[in-house]
């Protein structure tokens, strides 16, 4: 498919369609950079920039159904990079004001620690589910959430392309997204919105 040009791209789309991975490289080595720029333009931060254009590309490859032209694909992936760059922006105000009111208001310290008590034994209940994914699946979703290893690292330290760390990704998160209960999911989201990564496709 790296052959592809813009005859091709009817074949393209319907490859993609179908689930070919190898169309969904081709889309996404035609638009990735071009997408970190837009995005890095908006926040000002290019590893904040990337991860929002990963996570975009993980949502264009779970509705690859829902597209039948390449010009709609790209209205979705500049659509959702730059609806996501504006939710980050205003998480980031949302933060920084409860940032001021944290430090104006300390909790106690038996707080502090019943409240990382919470989130510990809420983090080990996802990943006990983790470790129930396929192999490589496990260690991407591993690697990017519990290391906080970056794609191309990923694909580096386990001698594969980039690619297959995205394809492996997005397997595991819809897996785990079906193997969680319905009591883990609320628990995620209650007591440990860092984990709504996971979850939120």
């Amino acid at each position: 498919m790296r052959g592809t040009n813009t005859a091709d791209m009817p074949n393209l789309v319907s490859e993609f369609q179908s689930g070919n991975i190898n169309a969904f490289d081709f889309i996404f080595n035609r638009f990735y950079n071009a997408l970190c720029f837009f995005s890095s333009r908006i926040l000002q931060d290019k590893v904040a920039a990337e991860d929002v254009v990963q996570d975009v590309f993980v949502k264009l490859w779970q509705k690859n159904t829902d597209f039948d032209s390449v010009e709609s694909i790209k209205s979705f992936l500049y659509t959702s990079v730059r609806n996501a760059c504006l939710n980050s922006l205003e998480k980031a105000r949302v933060k920084l004001k409860h940032d001021n009111y944290v430090a104006a208001h300390p909790q106690k310290p038996n707080d502090t620690i019943l409240e990382h008590m919470i989130q510990a034994e809420v983090l080990r209940q996802v990943f006990s589910v983790v470790d129930t994914l396929p192999e490589q699946c496990r260690k991407v979703i591993r690697m990017t959430y519990e290391e906080g290893k970056r794609p191309k690292e990923i694909a580096d330290e386990l001698g594969v392309t980039v690619s297959t760390v995205n394809n492996q990704k997005m397997r595991g998160l819809s897996l785990l997204r079906n193997r969680l209960s319905d009591e883990g999911l609320a628990l995620c989201i209650v007591l440990f919105p860092e984990v709504l990564h996971l979850l939120k496709y």
